[in-house]
């Protein structure tokens, strides 16, 4: 059935657009295929719902049921070039609000996630829904891809965008079992840190 692209919420898609709209007539990008960029050219494309795990989660591979939903993030293309992406977050669990614009090597790690994503769902009779899995403890960003018609999310698969870990492989599709163990393990190298430190454990 194909990649599945989820309809973001309407005020998350008010405050990109109003927000990408005002940075743009003001030349206040800093990425390149941006700051050149009359707000017309620019446009938001392949809305993903994100969804962040805690370092202590991921340590005990419990990678579905402890993701949290925090917000959402579009790719930014000027004359259909990826150049960019952006977010907005759920302010106190409701509202969705602006939060950044970013231009960094895990934009084009999620250009290349997202072909092997559409192989992937394209031969799939399900439709796999688009996600997206963020584990800042471990500097990971993943692409997951679920089936929204089945009873869980116990057969997700993830794709892992570059620059991964090195017990990831990029763009390369992982079995949800086997994502959490190699997910788990790279968590519990981390050493514990104190309470001052606040480096996405918790």
């Amino acid at each position: 059935m194909g990649l599945l692209i989820p309809d973001p919420p309407k005020d998350s898609l008010a405050a990109l657009r109003d927000s990408l709209s005002v940075l743009a007539g003001r030349g206040s990008f800093s990425a390149g295929g941006l700051r050149e960029a009359r707000p017309e050219q620019i446009s938001a494309t392949i809305p993903h719902q994100v969804f962040n795990l805690t370092l202590n989660d991921a340590r005990l591979g419990d990678v579905v049921k402890a993701a949290r939903p925090v917000g959402w993030r579009y790719l930014l293309a000027v004359d259909d070039r990826v150049v960019a992406s952006a977010e907005t977050q759920s302010l106190d669990g409701e509202r969705q609000v602006f939060s950044h614009v970013n231009a960094g090597p895990f934009v084009g790690g999620t250009v290349e996630a997202l072909a092997a994503a559409e192989r992937v769902a394209g031969a799939d009779k399900r439709g796999l829904e688009l996600r997206l899995l963020n584990v800042p403890a471990v500097y990971l960003m993943s692409v997951w891809l679920r089936d929204p018609q089945g009873p869980s999310d116990a057969e997700s698969l993830f794709i892992p965008v570059a620059p991964a870990p090195s017990v990831f492989k990029p763009s390369q599709v992982y079995e949800g079992e086997e994502f959490a163990a190699l997910l788990s393990e790279l968590a519990r190298a981390i050493p514990e840190l104190d309470s001052d430190n606040a480096r996405g454990g918790v």
